[in-house]
């Protein structure tokens, strides 16, 4: 997993956020289970310097999985970890992204395709993002074939 490591400072949008980190993953979650979602968890890693946040869910037996961002907050005082950043940013693009799904311009599986849980060649589980990141233009030469990320579609 590749969780991006972001520094924002004043006047950026989140910054003024006073919603607990732990209350937006919980947001999150009641989210994700309105869409009949399963099998939802949240994995923390607290090894090392920096702790991450990870929620992994299914829908319909896919897996996805959302990092969450690490945020600083620079100001005059310094750098300091500020998760409920992330928390925000997240709930927010969630939220957004079920809006689609909810208005029926999209289906789950469209809408949340980046975060569509998927075995990368070393066997590590990433996401489609993070597979596409990784590889871009040269996914077949990585030996990355979308079709098994989607479940979808029909062998012919």
């Amino acid at each position: 997993m590749a969780h991006k490591i972001v520094t924002l400072r004043r006047g950026f949008p989140y910054t003024t956020t006073r919603v607990h980190f732990q209350h937006s993953v919980q947001q999150i979650r009641a989210m994700l289970e309105r869409f009949k979602c399963t099998r939802i968890g949240v994995l923390d890693n607290l090894d090392g310097d920096i702790p991450t946040t990870t929620l992994v869910f299914e829908k319909g037996g896919a897996a996805f999985l959302i990092e969450f961002p690490v945020t600083y907050y620079a100001d005059s005082r310094g750098k300091r970890l500020n998760m409920n950043i992330s928390g925000r940013i997240i709930h927010d693009r969630i939220k957004s992204i079920l809006v689609d799904v909810e208005i029926g311009y999209l289906e789950f599986s469209q809408a949340m395709m980046a975060y569509r849980a998927i075995p990368a060649p070393d066997g590590r589980t990433v996401t489609l993002q993070e597979a596409y990141e990784q590889c871009g233009d040269r996914l077949p030469l990585c030996g990355f074939d979308i079709r098994l990320a989607l479940p979808e579609v029909v062998e012919r």
